[in-house]
């Protein structure tokens, strides 16, 4: 499993929250900053290469064609 990032100091996060205008209450912008290292992990994993189309079972395995 990857490592989180480590997270934004409450300086550059209020940078990003003003650069993308988004407007939270502190609670709120404290418990997003810290999930952040968690999401930018996720978003790491949905940009890595994936599995080459052959090596999809639905590809491998289908079933001839019937002809009439």
């Amino acid at each position: 499993m990857a490592e989180p990032h480590p997270p934004l100091s409450p300086e550059e996060f209020t940078l990003v929250m003003r650069q993308v205008g988004l407007d939270l209450p502190p609670a709120e912008a404290e418990a997003l900053r810290l999930a952040h290292p968690h999401l930018r992990v996720l978003l790491d994993r949905l940009r890595a290469p994936s599995n080459p189309m052959a090596a999809e079972p639905a590809y491998t395995f289908a079933l001839p064609v019937a002809r009439a």
